[in-house]
């Protein structure tokens, strides 16, 4: 085995508790000499930290014939490789723990705890940077068997922290004219949207009539949810459908084309849909000049007429759905823009599934 002479080192301060047997003494003069042995312990642990830290230097192992620190150390020792490996490791964490490390010197904090500090340290090193003052309070104070938990708990918050910082969500229309989102959340807010999500779509799986996939579901609850809070409240002062939408006045009619959105391009039957309920302002466009109002926006239907509907109806008309009013479209059986009437006997409520099953897929079931 190869082996290393080393200078020895004299301990100095605290030869007093070696100077005679502890027989005889006090119960008070046993628990502070053990109490005094317990500091000197920690700074002898602590300068020989300092000490496996210098020696880590490059070279220094392979000087004497070692690959590592490590084995160099198990040769001085005669350790284990464990012990040797923990040491070493603590070492080196202790040159980015400077109050650990001050603290560790003054033999305020003992090197068990330490170490857990240092595994600590090493799982989130810039939330320990920023609470290790906290923390080694905490490990001066607490009891031995309180000390893990209070570093699981501040492992956890940490944890929920360094999520928080991640969250993102990125949307962008494609190629294709759908939307594609993508991103992430953390722990707290994507419960909430969860949550969410989950009241506007599990009630699909238990209707035997829904042919949505889960996917489809969730996807119709993310833009209700964005909807409602759109709409706001009351219902009267909602203002809807959202969207800007500039187009010409034969596509309504006509039912033919594609208009473009933000999110990408539409049928001219989605805008019929949307235009069912929503603010109209007509502008008149003339050859090469910029579009001009030709009277102010108004309501397709107007708040009196709306409370009215949301009267009479009571929430949707399509049969068996049960969504209150205050989430549904004002539906003109016969469109406005093919001269149908905005009143009361031309209008219903529908869900927006339904409504836009009526207007898209040319379904429409009997009121009941």
């Amino acid at each position: 085995m190869r082996s290393t002479t080393a200078a020895p080192v004299e301990l100095g301060e605290g030869s007093s508790l070696f100077a005679s047997s502890p027989a005889g003494l006090s119960d008070a003069e046993l628990a502070g000499g053990l109490q005094a042995l317990g500091r000197l312990a920690s700074r002898v642990e602590a300068r020989r930290a300092e000490f496996i830290a210098e020696a880590d230097r490059p070279g220094v192992a392979c000087r004497h014939g070692f690959a590592t620190t490590t084995a160099w150390l198990i040769s001085l020792s005669g350790d284990p490789a464990a012990v040797c490996r923990s040491r070493l490791a603590v070492a080196r964490s202790l040159q980015e723990m400077p109050q650990t490390r001050a603290a560790f010197t003054a033999g305020e904090v003992p090197e068990t705890r330490v170490r857990l500090l240092a595994e600590a340290h090493a799982l989130a090193p810039d939330q320990f940077a920023r609470d290790e003052s906290r923390l080694v309070s905490q490990a001066t104070a607490a009891s031995s068997a309180r000390l893990p938990q209070v570093l699981a708990e501040w492992r956890r918050d940490a944890d929920a922290q360094k999520a928080f910082s991640r969250r993102a969500l990125r949307v962008s229309p494609s190629w294709s004219g759908m939307v594609h989102l993508d991103g992430d959340l953390d722990p707290e807010g994507g419960s909430v949207v969860l949550a969410a999500l989950r009241s506007l779509s599990e009630n699909a799986a238990l209707d035997p009539r829904d042919a949505r996939t889960p996917q489809q579901c969730r996807a119709d609850a993310l833009v209700e949810i964005c909807r409602r809070h759109l709409d706001g409240d009351p219902p009267h002062s909602r203002r809807r459908p959202h969207l800007t939408v500039t187009v010409p006045w034969q596509a309504l009619e006509e039912r033919a084309g594609v208009v473009d959105l933000e999110g990408g391009p539409v049928n001219t039957e989605a805008i019929r849909r949307l235009a069912c309920d929503a603010s109209l302002a007509v502008l008149v466009e003339g050859n090469g000049t910029r579009p001009a109002p030709a009277g102010p926006t108004r309501r397709v239907v107007p708040p009196p007429l709306r409370r009215a509907l949301d009267r009479r109806d009571g929430g949707c008309t399509h049969p068996g759905c049960d969504t209150p009013a205050r989430w549904c479209d004002a539906h003109h059986i016969v469109h406005w823009a093919d001269g149908g009437p905005t009143e009361a006997a031309n209008l219903r409520l529908l869900r927006r599934r339904h409504h836009r099953a009526v207007h898209e897929h040319r379904q429409y079931p009997a009121r009941e």
